[in-house]
C-alpha cells in the first residue's frame, strides 16, 4: 500500500507540470509574436519592424505613382509582396494578440483577445488594405478587380 501511494504520487504532480507547461509555451509562443511584431526584443524583431515601416512609405509612394495614366499598371511584384508580408503581419499581431496588454484583461482567454483584436480599430485598417487584393484576385473582372486600387 505504502508502495502503491508512493507511485501515484509522482504521477500527479507530473500531469499538472505538463499542463502548466504546454499553457506557458501557449503563452509564450503568444508573448514571442507579440514581441516580434512590435520590435522587441531582437534584431529580427527590430529588423521586421523596419521592413513593415519601409513598405508602407513604399506602398503609399507606389500608389501615388499609380495614379498617373501611364505608371497604372506597374509595380506588380511590389504589390504582391506588399500583400504577403502585410498579411504574415496581421496574422502574427492576431496570434500575439493574447499577449498584447491592450487586447488581453484579466480573466480573457486567448481567443477573446483575438476577437478584440479583429474589431479593432487598426486590425480593420489592416484588414481593409489587404482584403481587396485577395478579392480581386479570387474575383477576376469584378468591382473589385477593377477598383481595387482604390480601396
Amino acid at each position: 500500500m505504502v508502495a502503491t501511494e508512493h507511485e501515484d504520487s509522482p504521477d500527479e504532480p507530473e500531469e499538472t507540470s505538463n499542463t502548466n507547461e504546454s499553457s506557458s509555451e501557449t503563452n509564450g509562443f503568444q508573448a514571442s509574436c507579440y514581441r516580434f511584431v512590435n520590435g522587441i526584443g531582437s534584431v529580427a524583431a527590430t529588423l521586421f519592424e523596419v521592413l513593415i515601416y519601409t513598405f508602407i512609405i513604399l506602398t503609399v509612394t507606389v500608389g501615388i505613382i499609380q495614379t498617373l495614366p501611364d505608371r497604372k499598371n506597374n509595380f506588380h511584384q511590389l504589390e504582391w509582396i506588399a500583400v504577403v508580408l502585410f498579411t504574415f503581419e496581421y496574422l502574427v499581431r492576431m496570434v500575439g494578440a493574447g499577449a498584447d496588454p491592450e487586447f488581453s484583461h484579466p480573466g480573457k482567454s486567448g481567443m477573446r483577445s483575438r476577437i478584440s483584436f479583429l474589431f479593432s480599430f487598426y486590425s480593420i485598417i489592416d484588414l481593409a488594405a489587404i482584403l481587396p487584393f485577395y478579392i480581386a484576385y479570387a474575383m477576376p473582372g469584378s468591382w473589385v478587380d477593377d477598383h481595387d486600387e482604390y480601396l
